[in-house]
């Protein structure tokens, strides 16, 4: 879309600002925007950006909050001034949604930001707070310890402490960065003391037990709270495989309705008095059959376009209440399922290859199947435009070390383009 057509249209339609637009995540707030008729700017900090290229937004370059918190407000600041109308303002990455609720009072003359301010966001940003939380309100969670200091690997629940176990932080996004990762994994005690000394400058850490179990028993709640943290969306659905296993992003995923992990998500959600879209993310365990609390994610997460695939378009609901005509999406349709198609294929060859899933398996599970994080028929430059780099990629590689090996392969699908 032109910059003046998307101007024209804001004059008309209340327009809206998706932050962050990479890969799947953002460029499915813009379609499931677009698709409604909304007229969408997309907004990253890398030139590339798969949603630059959809038929559903203009694009704009702007600073990353990351590196200039101040610039990206300003270039913001810029770009109110030029909308006919105050446009709805969605971040879909945790940098970006921080640096909006930490700014909202200046920021909200110029955009309807349909999310918490700070205060809330601060605790739900926190670890340690959807921890004590969850306890509050009698929702499940693994075994956790907080440990603050070395001191504390001495305590008596940490010699008793079962392994294999993880070390997690309570404030995630410079962590992620550093190790590129979510977590450490501790396969033994005999490692506690050597893994704590890579980590314990990052402040409180969760040492927290492995829910045993495949990745298939990964469940997420996806909801659209308003300001009174009422609930005006709802969708509950699974990870089938992720990429990488057992600690890693979805690639494929499908809906099934658990009303009472809805209940569990909804009742810590207004605990923490949260306003917006959002992701709770439970394990299954095989244990005790119990639902156990993995985290809260307080945005839009990469596989939420399947729930607007289903009828619950949380996108669309955030964005009418955000100007004024709020409405109850209807309830899910179950069994449809999401895919990175490049993603899936690439790793469950791999994993053919080891003999850790059939190919009968794989093909009758794509069953159901209505919908991919990035290919679409009715906006298919973004899915083109990917595809292309990634087979641009492999032929250079091999190009530079003959037929790609396993780990060309991997690093191929760790690629968001």
């Amino acid at each position: 879309m032109h910059y003046r057509v998307f101007q024209d249209r804001a004059r008309s339609v209340v327009p809206a600002i998706v932050l962050q637009t990479s890969y799947a995540n953002g460029l499915g707030v813009i379609r499931d925007l677009g698709r409604e008729g909304v007229p969408v700017m997309a907004i990253d900090s890398n030139p590339r950006a798969l949603g630059f290229t959809s038929r559903f937004a203009c694009g704009r370059v702007a600073p990353d909050p990351a590196v200039d918190e101040e610039a990206f407000l300003v270039a913001l600041e810029q770009l109110g001034r030029e909308l006919p109308q105050p446009a709805v303002i969605f971040p879909t990455h945790d940098e970006y949604i921080w640096a909006v609720a930490r700014n909202v009072d200046r920021l909200s003359g110029r955009f309807r930001i349909p999310f918490s301010g700070w205060e809330t966001m601060r605790r739900v940003a926190d670890k340690e707070a959807q921890m004590r939380a969850a306890w509050r309100v009698d929702v499940a969670t693994p075994r956790t310890l907080f440990i603050n200091s070395e001191a504390d690997l001495t305590a008596a629940e940490v010699r008793a402490f079962t392994f294999p176990a993880i070390f997690k932080p309570t404030e995630s996004l410079a962590f992620k960065r550093r190790f590129g990762r979510p977590v450490l994994e501790i396969a033994g005690r005999d490692q506690l003391e050597a893994i704590y000394t890579q980590v314990r400058d990052c402040g409180t850490l969760m040492l927290q037990e492995i829910i045993p179990g495949d990745d298939d028993e990964l469940y997420s709640v996806g909801s659209y709270l308003d300001q009174d943290s009422q609930v005006l969306a709802l969708f509950t659905g699974r990870k089938l495989r992720q990429h990488p296993r057992r600690f890693g992003t979805s690639r494929f995923a499908e809906s099934i309705w658990l009303p009472e992990l809805a209940d569990a998500a909804v009742r810590l959600l207004n605990e923490l008095r949260f306003h917006g879209v959002s992701q709770v993310e439970f394990k299954r365990d095989p244990r005790d059959g119990r639902f156990k609390l993995m985290e809260i994610n307080a945005r839009h997460w990469l596989w939420h376009s399947l729930a607007a695939a289903c009828g619950v378009n949380l996108s669309y609901v955030a964005y009418r209440d955000a100007i004024g005509k709020p409405f109850r999406a209807p309830s899910q349709k179950d069994g449809l399922r999401w895919i990175l198609t490049f993603k899936d294929v690439l790793d469950s060859a791999r994993e053919m290859r080891r003999g850790e899933l059939s190919p009968l398996n794989w093909v009758t599970s794509l069953r159901g199947t209505r919908v991919d994080g990035v290919l679409a028929l009715d906006d298919p430059v973004p899915g083109a435009l990917n595809a292309w780099r990634l087979a641009r990629l492999a032929l250079r590689r091999t190009r530079r070390h003959g037929p790609s090996s396993e780990a060309d392969t991997q690093s191929a699908t760790d690629i968001e383009l």
